[in-house]
């Protein structure tokens, strides 16, 4: 962290303050890791997101927690810990750079997915909720772990199999993703992964991520989604390129 440029000092900033906008706009975002993996390791940027998810979590959670649709949650965690188990242990196994192209890989499938979606939306289907709630939190759970990031999208396609209303939905994605970040905290706690460096980060993005969480709060009720749904989309096409390329 300290090796990083005047410039990456910036975009790094930049990208905290977007990203937990975006969080808390939604209750979810996406963008952090793939952006920040552009310039320092993901085995240093995973255990900070971790920790300044719980913390933005936490924030929409004060205000919201009334809203959280607990049945809903309580369905999926035992996914959510599954997966949580099987992601701590790729990431301790993997190599740094074998991680970043694989969050290449994924950044990229998905924002294509996600951009097609805006364009042509899924057709309406009736699908069975068990097996939604299994899927969902345990890709959820792996993709959280294994990148520290990017798991919110599962819980998001999940609640919106709900049909739940945008306050409910922020409110519940919050708090399974405070439950997540608990788990997999634990694991990387477990894996040596909050070293000295991904401390010193965690402290230096709390300021940034408060504000930009603030930001968020303030969009929340004039969000328009289809823009929105491609901008993160544009941003995870592009940030996965170069992270294929390192």
């Amino acid at each position: 962290m300290t090796e990083l440029t005047l410039p990456e000092w910036f975009f790094f900033a930049v990208v905290i303050f977007v990203s937990y906008a975006i969080r808390g706009s939604t209750g979810f975002g996406g963008v952090t890791v793939p952006l920040l993996a552009l310039i320092m390791s993901v085995k240093t940027v995973a255990p900070m997101v971790t920790f300044l998810g719980i913390i933005s979590s936490a924030l929409i959670l004060a205000k919201d927690y009334r809203h959280v649709v607990w049945p809903a949650m309580w369905r999926v965690l035992p996914w959510v810990a599954a997966g949580v188990v099987t992601g701590v242990y790729f990431f301790a196994e993997l190599d740094p750079r074998t991680l970043g192209k694989a969050l290449g890989v994924f950044a990229i499938g998905y924002g294509v997915h996600s951009w097609w979606r805006t364009i042509k939306p899924a057709p309406e289907r009736r699908l069975p909720m068990k097996s939604v709630t299994a899927v969902a939190g345990t890709i959820g759970g792996f993709v959280g772990s294994l990148f520290g990031a990017s798991a919110g999208m599962f819980f998001a396609m999940y609640l919106d199999v709900l049909k739940l209303a945008k306050v409910p939905f922020r409110a519940t994605v919050a708090a399974i993703l405070f439950a997540l970040g608990i788990m997999r905290g634990t694991g990387y706690i477990w894996a040596g992964a909050f070293d000295r460096e991904s401390l010193i980060i965690c402290a230096a993005s709390l300021p940034v991520m408060a504000v930009g969480v603030w930001a968020g709060n303030h969009v929340h009720a004039n969000l328009d989604q289809l823009r929105f749904k491609r901008l993160v989309a544009a941003i995870l096409i592009l940030s996965g390129v170069p992270l294929l390329l390192r």
